[in-house]
């Protein structure tokens, strides 16, 4: 099995000590089972006692009618003590009270579990672990993962490694723009291989995740909404234009548009206010977690807000506990990415090409309006450079 550097495989193994179950969700085909079987195979080499079920094979969900049946499986595997995986619980009814009752069962063992995106769907299934588990996310690889494995550094190394490196820093770009980072495609060589594999691991999740959740065999609509969001990423989402050109209620494009967060396809990000209420009422903006989905339903096109998806990408995996938002005026004044509150506000203004401190309107409006601590300036080609506006610090930083 070929295995990549992860950062979901840190946290994981940080978390292998603790006594809550870890979750492991993320879309089909990111890595869950390999992050898994990797981690097993590091705590065998230990000489420390596994098992493994997978609830996509018959013999191994016999097992699954009782917490107690289970448990003296394990038993007769392992003995009284060690790590248990199990993988795709979303398979299990019940999953989310199967689990808990196995939590609170007290044993000596550690329970590593995996289950899809429509997992997170199910409020039957996380509710009841409330104080006993911990997520992990395995989503495709961020750009610094992808940059990792690709040049086998650690991802501490790749800013500083391909800082100079400018030719071989646009390859990987191009690369990852073009095809994103699903495991599966990363190992391929051929660019039509790379094409098929992101073909199939679409059609998997309509099939698949979308057949099951909506209970029909393919909702053209569905894929008709995937596609608008495609050619609409960075805009405004509006939902009652959406019913009005797909053809459906209200009702059902929110549900869709649901099923697409919660199956890690799309982001919706909220407009930033001060105001929580007034938040809520407004407009969200549409990004994909994956470029090269992305890609694929918008056939290739670029441009549209695709350097900005990839800038959103980007600014995720430098802060991946903080809420991103955008900034938006009735007036039109925009800032593209705002994250913090207070005194810790961090601002990011996306344009591909920078014009030395060129700062817009709308920038300046709201450097004025909030005082932000940071704010930086995100192009593709860019000399790095810093200098201050009033108060604020302002950086030009590339991708």
């Amino acid at each position: 099995m070929q295995y990549l550097k992860r950062k979901s495989y840190l946290e994981l193994k940080k978390h292998l000590d603790k006594k809550e179950i870890s979750l492991i969700l993320g879309p089909r085909q990111a890595g869950k089972t390999t992050l898994m079987f990797h981690l097993k195979e590091e705590i065998e080499q230990k000489s420390k006692a596994t098992c493994y079920f997978n609830l996509d094979i018959l013999e191994d969900r016999f097992y699954f009618s009782s917490q107690n049946k289970l448990i003296e499986k394990i038993k007769r595997i392992i003995g009284k003590k060690g790590v248990v995986f199990i993988d795709e619980i979303q398979r299990l009814q019940d999953a989310g009270l199967f689990l808990k009752g196995l939590y609170d069962l007290g044993s000596q063992y550690k329970f590593i579990v995996s289950g899809s995106g429509s997992l997170e769907l199910k409020s039957n299934v996380l509710e009841p672990l409330t104080g006993r588990k911990k997520i992990i996310y395995c989503l495709p690889l961020s750009f610094e993962e992808f940059c990792a494995n690709k040049l086998n550094i650690d991802f501490s190394q790749v800013d500083d490694y391909l800082k100079d490196e400018i030719f071989l820093k646009e390859r990987l770009i191009d690369e990852y723009f073009n095809f994103g980072g699903y495991p599966k495609v990363f190992f391929l060589e051929k660019e039509e291989e790379k094409k098929e594999a992101l073909k199939e691991i679409y059609q998997s999740y309509l099939e698949k995740d979308i057949k099951i959740l909506l209970g029909v065999e393919k909702d053209y609509a569905f894929d008709n909404l995937v596609k608008i969001l495609a050619l609409s990423v960075g805009n405004l989402v509006n939902i009652n234009e959406l019913a009005l050109n797909l053809g459906l209620n209200i009702k059902t494009i929110k549900k869709y548009l649901y099923f697409l967060e919660k199956t890690f396809i799309i982001k919706l990000v909220s407009p930033y206010f001060t105001n929580v209420r007034v938040e809520l009422k407004k407009m969200p903006k549409v990004y994909f977690l994956d470029l090269g989905l992305l890609n694929l339903v918008r056939r290739e096109v670029k441009g549209g807000g695709f350097f900005e998806n990839a800038c959103f990408l980007r600014i995720k995996e430098k802060y991946p506990d903080e809420e991103i938002h955008f900034w938006r005026t009735k007036s039109g004044a925009e800032v593209d990415f705002v994250l913090g509150w207070g005194k810790d506000i961090v601002a990011y203004e996306i344009k591909e090409t920078i014009k030395k401190r060129a700062l817009g309107k709308g920038l300046i409006s709201f450097i004025k309006k909030y005082q932000p601590k940071k704010v930086f300036l995100m192009g593709r080609k860019v000399r790095e450079e810093r200098f201050k506006f009033k108060e604020t610090e302002m950086r030009i930083t590339s991708f």
